[in-house]
């Protein structure tokens, strides 16, 4: 009898260590895929060209990387001492706050952009880099964009014209000029549709000549009015 209450302890002991550790595993993976589904979305945003990712919140630690303007990474958490809690390469490692944009109204490379404009219709995509820019092509016209710590750019090469559309960090009221127009940001929360579908968080703009743009988070330009027409308007967005 005794033996067989030794043996019925050991069998319960290795069942509770069981579960003790099936329990411990459970909330592992929980905190993880809770930290992962809170995390964000950000975008490095430097005019340095790369930024050093670290092993640890701080210059001291141990560089383990360098991210590139605008690549965009998972954010976890902000320290107070300055530095950003991000995914790189299936681990955490840290960046410099002051480095990274919770934002980005830059084009997105791997769509095709169709407007209308003037009772025209054309349609932008992405065809690579031009020196440093993004550049666009609607069958022989080109335009490039880019965006830095500072804000979003658009341009058109062949005619040397280049605006700042958006400057950051954005602002109501905020104010600038670029070829000389002034523009206003006038709004940083609306919502906006077109036939391309329903946007959030649009930023409107309004120049001294009287044209308002609105651009879209990770889309860019929805819609030019001037005096309430519509100029240019997004009217498809679709994958390349």
């Amino acid at each position: 009898m005794q033996g067989g209450f030794i043996l019925s302890n050991k069998i319960l002991i290795k069942g509770l260590v069981s579960l003790v550790f099936v329990i411990i595993a459970t909330l592992q993976f929980s905190t993880l895929t809770s930290a992962a589904a809170t995390s964000k979305v950000g975008w490095i945003s430097t005019s340095n060209g790369t930024v050093t990712v670290k092993s640890g919140p701080g210059a001291s630690y141990k560089t383990v990387g360098f991210l590139k303007n605008n690549a965009s990474v998972s954010v976890y958490s902000h320290t107070k001492n300055g530095w950003t809690e991000i995914g790189y390469k299936s681990k955490r490692a840290y960046v410099a706050t002051q480095s990274l944009r919770m934002y980005s109204y830059l084009m997105d490379k791997k769509k095709a952009y169709t407007y209308k404009s003037g009772g025209v219709i054309f349609t932008l995509k992405y065809q690579g880099k031009y020196f440093g820019w993004d550049q666009w092509i609607d069958n022989d016209d080109i335009s490039v964009a880019r965006e830095d710590s500072k804000g979003l750019y658009f341009g058109w090469p062949d005619d040397r014209e280049y605006l700042t559309n958006l400057v950051y960090p954005l602002k109501v009221g905020k104010e600038w000029v670029t070829s000389d127009i002034t523009y206003k940001i006038i709004s940083i929360d609306g919502t906006l549709k077109t036939p391309a579908g329903t946007f959030e968080n649009v930023v409107t703009t309004k120049s001294s000549y009287g044209f308002i743009d609105y651009y879209a988070p990770n889309v860019g330009s929805i819609k030019v009015t001037l005096e309430g027409k519509t100029i240019s308007e997004l009217i498809r967005l679709d994958n390349k």
